[in-house]
């Protein structure tokens, strides 16, 4: 895969890209002019372009995103040509940067017009996908093409580590490591095992750790807790036994609710009858105590004052009617007395039977509140359900043993597993016979950095203590064991990252994978005849095994010899300092 062309649909210095040497130019012209800077003109931004082209997600420090309104209309265009021969065509907005639209033509074309597409605003999954399958590599399948990708597109802030890119810098290991083991020709799926099995360790611990924590217990202490379960069902079966045999008085006399209810109800009915007896006692003795008055001496002294004739005659009438009185009212006071003494004789009886129900009622109560018997019961109640609780709670730390040993076994079936990967990733880095890949790319590495910097470097790997891959490397002297202080320079660990770079293409050449790579500012910081030795390499290496490199460069780091070798065609792009119509987009952000 190479870079064909680049353009948009609005303002913006279209690319049309060579398949061997292509040089961004930054050139200053203006020098005394102290406003000016050679340094934002676009030719890193350009990179970041062809990432988002090459479907990258729009992260929050992307251009696009910083200056969303400035770019919010355009669309851009990346040709690219396939390994097939094919030319494919991403288009792909700032709008809506998750339709992705693609096709495919023999030849290389403008498709700033076209309507037809072959695939036609694809989701960004469906368009990953896709390109994946375009692309057709043979190599590294198991991995995406973004995975490797930026190794090919390296900006100013992917030269810290050779193996290691920016974007990896703030993830795990197991995020990179794995692709760069099979990358170099090893099985990354024993490094993938590695750290799957690290982090199944790290979490059985974990969880033991807080078992223990929370149960506060020791798989030492088994038989200890066994024999204080067995203590406690002991003392659980006495009391148990000594609730089931207490005596108690209302179990004795079959004392129920229904009997309680009983004698309530029947004191109730007593009350009842004995406030009807006394009422009608009281009004009986009422009755008893009234006798009748009549004075005739008294009715003839009315008679005269009022000087009314008072008969003679009537006086007769007048005693006869008394003495008929006196006599009703002897047989109304014997009838009375009879009646008195019979609700006497009731009243009596029934008091009597109310005294019986009532000290009947006070002596069921008197069962029913004994303070001595419940408060003894509940005592019993109280040490009964401490000891279930104990017993459960024993119990759980018991189970919790058991599974912590359960754990325990299965953490140690997978420390021996850990240990047998570790010991298959050591045979993988020390065979010999098997990878091609891994010698090719060092060989290949080495004459790279020796021709450019006439130094040695070495790539190798070590495991370190907890048996992880660790990838090295050194720049050494001609023996290529002593270290010296030259591969911790700025500029060399640059041409160490360019060097990698280009040894993987190489290595690959005959397979179907990337064959560009653009380095940013490459030639910064480079004495003029490592510049020499340098770009010479490249032209080399880009017709020897059909690579295609992209470098961007100020002009003045280019030595002026060197510069006017390069023909128009070479030079894909040229940015200026004279104003906006010198950058890439034609205006400042």
């Amino acid at each position: 895969m190479k870079l064909s062309q680049l353009y948009a649909n609005k303002k913006f210095k279209s690319i049309v890209f060579n398949d061997g040497l292509n040089i961004v130019l930054a050139k200053v012209t203006k020098k005394l002019d102290l406003n000016k800077d050679s340094h934002n003109l676009g030719k890193t931004t350009l990179i970041a372009v062809i990432d988002f082209m090459l479907l990258r997600n729009l992260s929050e420090d992307h251009i696009f995103k910083k200056y969303q309104e400035l770019f919010a209309d355009y669309v851009f265009y990346l040709e690219i040509l396939l390994n097939s021969g094919q030319y494919l065509t991403i288009r792909r907005s700032v709008t809506s940067p998750s339709k992705i639209s693609f096709k495919q033509t023999n030849v290389s074309v403008s498709l700033l017009d076209e309507n037809e597409w072959d695939y036609l605003n694809l989701s960004f999954a469906a368009a990953e996908e896709k390109l994946n399958e375009c692309l057709s590599f043979d190599v590294l399948q198991k991995w995406g093409f973004r995975k490797s990708v930026t190794y090919f597109l390296r900006s100013q802030k992917d030269y810290h580590d050779v193996f290691q890119l920016s974007k990896f810098a703030k993830g795990k290991d197991v995020d990179w490591k794995p692709f760069m083991f099979d990358m170099l020709g090893f099985n990354g799926d024993l490094l993938i095992s590695k750290y799957n099995t690290d982090t199944e360790i790290a979490e059985q611990k974990t969880f033991i750790s807080g078992l223990k924590s929370k149960f506060a217990v020791d798989s030492d202490e088994v038989d200890k807790i066994r024999g204080a379960i067995s203590l406690k069902k002991a003392e659980q079966a006495d009391i148990e036994r000594q609730i089931d045999n207490f005596n108690f008085y209302q179990q004795e006399r079959k004392l129920n609710k229904e009997l309680v209810e009983d004698v309530e109800r029947r004191i109730s009915e007593l009350n009842s009858i004995e406030y009807k007896l006394e009422f009608d006692l009281d009004k009986t003795k009422e009755s008893f105590s009234q006798n009748v008055s009549f004075d005739i001496n008294q009715l003839k002294q009315i008679y005269e004052e009022s000087k009314i004739f008072f008969p003679e005659n009537l006086i007769k009438d007048y005693k006869d009617l008394e003495d008929f009185n006196k006599r009703i009212t002897a047989e109304r006071n014997k009838y009375l007395e009879e009646k008195i003494i019979e609700l006497t004789e009731q009243l009596k009886a029934i008091r009597a039977d109310l005294l019986r129900y009532n000290n009947k009622r006070n002596e069921i109560l008197s069962v029913l509140k004994d303070k001595d018997s419940f408060k003894k019961f509940k005592g019993y109640q109280i040490d009964l359900t401490k000891i279930e609780g104990e017993i459960s709670r024993l119990d759980e730390k018991l189970k919790s043993i058991d599974k912590i040993a359960l754990l325990n076994e299965a953490t140690e079936k997978l420390t021996e597993k850990l240990e047998i990967i570790i010991k298959d990733i050591n045979a993988e880095i020390n065979q010999n016979d098997i990878n091609k890949v891994y010698p090719e790319i060092r060989r290949i590495f080495h004459n790279i950095f020796k021709y450019i910097v006439n130094s040695s470097a070495i790539i190798f790997m070590r495991q370190n203590s907890q048996g992880n891959v660790e990838f090295k490397v050194e720049v050494t002297k001609e023996n290529e064991v002593d270290i010296t202080a030259e591969g911790k320079g700025n500029t060399y660990q640059k041409l160490l990252c360019i060097s990698f770079d280009i040894a993987v293409l190489v290595a690959y050449h005959k397979q179907s994978f990337y064959r560009f790579v653009y380095h940013d500012g490459a030639l910064e910081g480079l004495d003029n005849r490592k510049k020499a030795n340098y770009i010479n390499l490249v032209i080399d290496y880009c017709a020897r095994y059909n690579l295609q490199y992209i470098l961007t460069s100020i002009e003045h780091d280019i030595p002026s010899e060197i510069l006017k070798t390069f023909t128009p065609k070479q030079i894909c792009l040229s940015l200026d300092d004279s104003g906006d119509e010198g950058k890439l987009f034609g205006f400042s952000f």
